[in-house]
């Protein structure tokens, strides 16, 4: 299967070295290519985005390069539970796309979706990357709150992983993916 690409960088992410099925970068993290392929995609075309659980800022990386290639519109906003995660993940985006705006926040997910959700003037978000705790009560706690910020699509990495209860909480919340990417489920 070919899949078209927008840029050189964005081709690249398929070519990147992989080793038990996910792309080795200096960055750590765990997406395959074909996975970043597509979040690069998504990035490329949202001008607003929210990012749960960015680890080292693999993912972030990602999108802060589709993000600076598409004219760098809008806004990334980040999101994760532990200081040291946001540490490490803004060290890595300022060597690779320092010139992009990036809200970083350390909270818990659902944490950050309620006061979201309760400000006077919500943002929304046209794409938002769920990477986060994959446990099924944390993820149907989140999914209940990250849905009512959605205006476009909604990634959740590990859907797919039989190990995680990503699946069967946001199915019994909102139906069965749209899209498979990988381990991603997608829901426009």
């Amino acid at each position: 299967m070919t899949h078209s690409s927008i840029t050189d960088y964005h081709a690249n992410l398929l070519k990147l070295p992989v080793e038990k099925g996910v792309i080795q970068t200096e960055i750590e993290g765990w997406l395959q290519p074909i996975e970043a392929h597509y979040l690069y995609e998504c990035a490329y075309n949202s001008a607003n985005i929210l990012e749960l659980g960015p680890y080292h800022g693999l993912s972030t990386s990602i999108i802060a390069k589709a993000k600076f290639d598409s004219g760098n519109r809008g806004t990334i906003t980040t999101v994760d539970v532990f200081q040291n995660n946001i540490d490490i993940t803004k060290n890595n985006i300022q060597k690779i796309a320092p010139e992009v705006k990036i809200s970083y926040n350390v909270n818990d997910a659902i944490n950050f979706c309620i006061l979201q959700n309760e400000a006077p003037m919500p943002i929304f978000y046209d794409m938002i990357f769920v990477d986060a705790n994959h446990s099924y009560e944390w993820m149907k706690l989140l999914t209940n709150k990250v849905q009512l910020l959605s205006d476009g699509k909604i990634l959740f990495h590990d859907y797919y992983h039989r190990s995680t209860g990503v699946k069967q909480a946001v199915e019994e919340l909102i139906g069965p993916a749209t899209k498979k990417i990988g381990s991603i489920g997608v829901y426009e």
